[in-house]
């Protein structure tokens, strides 16, 4: 279809377009070929032929007046930029790695000698406007469609694209540390690719902003001052988004390890075990011989949802930071309020969820994530786990469950003028399924 589309434009085609990849995961060109449908729109409106983009079967390489081009460069990509450059019109930065170099030149702050990648010729990657001049910037990790729309659209009809400024520089000056035990974010590792900001403006949080211009550029808190003071309500999701770990959530592996030693038991919740299983793809019945391999004495298997009373009427956060968003965003149902569902464990029990607020509730808990992580770290040969029989899984104990943001809105609403039933809330973009304590690439793009 993509292929019939575009030789559609063959003869009335008035721009050509040309997309390339270096240094990089190539996130930004599979987020556009997501949504292409937006990209399709503007083909059609304006006349404009892609004439290489692999992805899309697109393969043979044409003259071209758009060079789009995505990753960071390296010593080995030099003459190859410069040649993309020469033959295009205009050359466009697409994502974080064009853009900032992103983290390939991680390797330049901290001192990182990757000696088999540096023995075949590969320099450490540096931006694209290092090696040759760049007319545009579409910024993000992946990219903004949206963005690059818009500059494709400037081009198409005026001839010529605003003069864009690199408003962001990777070596920065201003280095930041906010760590308040719960969570850290370290600006040192941040590539300010604006991931964390949109998603904290997503669930109306809006406690992540941008401080400082230039190459002093850095994200941060209003005046940085703590993130509880800016209105954090400690979901985890900034951390479980951020492509190179510049903000964390408290770890508990050691705490957990040793629990596991003294021959404490886990109480695992049921989301969790079948998110485990899918990211170490074994089957939900080897979950519980894999905690027993790490060494708790006793596996359990819980639903948070269980403790919900549906007799009552009333909104139920499900975990503390659905809590803080009623009381600080929608204020007015703060009355309605009831009880989250919150496990009484001992000091003896570690907890392993799909939701990073119920480290707030109880110490040692591990996140999905950090369980996969310690289970791959173990080396144990997963295929060789024994499978135990599950108990059929608990249903949502016939109460509402609204899931993300923009269904939490709608369902406070809803309450608040009908008062009755309980609704329980789930603030991440998916829900509890989707949660910030999950294994990164459960998690869907926001």
């Amino acid at each position: 279809m993509i292929r019939a589309f575009h030789a559609r434009f063959t003869e009335v085609v008035r721009m050509k377009v040309a997309f390339f990849s270096f240094g990089a995961c190539e996130g930004c060109r599979y987020r556009i070929v997501n949504e292409f449908a937006k990209i399709a729109t503007l083909l059609e409106k304006y006349g404009i032929e892609i004439v290489r983009e692999p992805l899309l079967g697109v393969k043979t390489e044409k003259n071209y007046d758009v060079a789009i081009i995505e990753g960071a460069v390296t010593s080995l990509d030099v003459e190859r930029v410069k040649e993309i450059r020469r033959k295009a019109k205009f050359l466009i930065a697409l994502g974080s790695c064009a853009f900032l170099g992103g983290i390939a030149t991680l390797g330049y702050k901290y001192g990182v000698q990757a000696d088999e990648y540096l023995k075949k010729g590969y320099s450490l990657g540096v931006p694209l406007h290092q090696i040759v001049k760049v007319d545009g910037y579409v910024r993000g990790c992946p990219a903004s469609v949206d963005e690059l729309v818009n500059v494709l659209e400037e081009i198409a009809v005026t001839g010529s694209i605003s003069k864009y400024e690199r408003r962001f520089e990777y070596e920065k000056q201003t280095d930041l540390v906010l760590d308040d035990g719960f969570l850290r974010l370290d600006t040192g590792k941040c590539i300010v690719c604006g991931r964390c900001i949109e998603l904290c403006s997503k669930i109306y949080a809006n406690v992540l902003t941008q401080a400082f211009r230039g190459y002093r550029v850095i994200v941060t808190t209003p005046a940085q001052i703590s993130f509880l003071e800016a209105g954090c309500i400690r979901c985890g999701l900034c951390a479980a988004y951020c492509p190179v770990a510049a903000i964390t959530y408290r770890n508990d592996v050691e705490a957990a390890l040793k629990t596991a030693k003294n021959g404490g038991r886990v109480v695992i919740e049921r989301q969790a075990v079948e998110a485990i299983a899918k990211a170490l793809g074994i089957k939900p019945g080897q979950v519980i011989p894999l905690l027993k391999t790490l060494g708790f004495s006793k596996v359990e298997i819980v639903n948070p949802l269980s403790l919900i009373d549906a007799e009552k009427t009333g909104i139920v956060p499900y975990s503390s930071a659905e809590k803080r968003l009623v009381e600080q965003v929608f204020p007015e149902a703060s009355k309605y309020l009831l009880e989250y569902p919150k496990l009484s464990l001992d000091k003896d029990t570690v907890l392993v969820t799909v939701c990073v607020a119920r480290k707030e509730d109880h110490s040692p808990v591990l996140t999905v994530h950090e369980l996969v992580s310690l289970a791959r770290d173990m080396l144990i040969t997963f295929k060789d786990l024994p499978e135990e029989q599950l108990e059929s899984k608990n249903n949502d104990c016939n109460v509402k469950i609204a899931k993300g943001p923009e269904e939490v809105k709608a369902a406070i609403q809803d309450f608040l003028s009908n008062p009755r039933g309980i609704v329980v809330l789930q603030i991440c973009p998916g829900g509890c399924a989707k949660g910030s304590g999950l294994h990164f690439p459960i998690l869907n793009d926001y």
